[in-house]
């Protein structure tokens, strides 16, 4: 598999590298999944909808499967995070 390098912000990194400890994984794994997640919404796109359309689509039935995709990502670090 190719590699790619990304330059990110230090706060998004620190926040991505929190994110992937939670889950206790590794940095790259975790942003591998979640550009996986975006890619699959990308192809489900449709530019030819209409603004209404498109938020009558994403309140039936999961919407336009974004959440679906991308909740499991933080479902554990958000789990085993204090609730106060």
């Amino acid at each position: 598999m190719p590699e790619i390098v990304v330059n990110l912000e230090p706060a998004l990194h620190t926040s991505l590298t929190h994110w992937a400890q939670e889950q206790h994984r590794a940095l790259p794994e975790l942003v591998q999944e979640l550009l996986a997640a975006a890619e699959r919404v990308r192809e489900i796109y449709d530019p030819s909808m209409s603004p209404s359309t498109r938020t009558i689509r994403r309140s039936r039935d999961g919407g336009c499967g974004f959440c679906d995709e991308i909740e499991p990502l933080f479902a554990q670090g958000k789990t085993t995070a204090p609730t106060d």
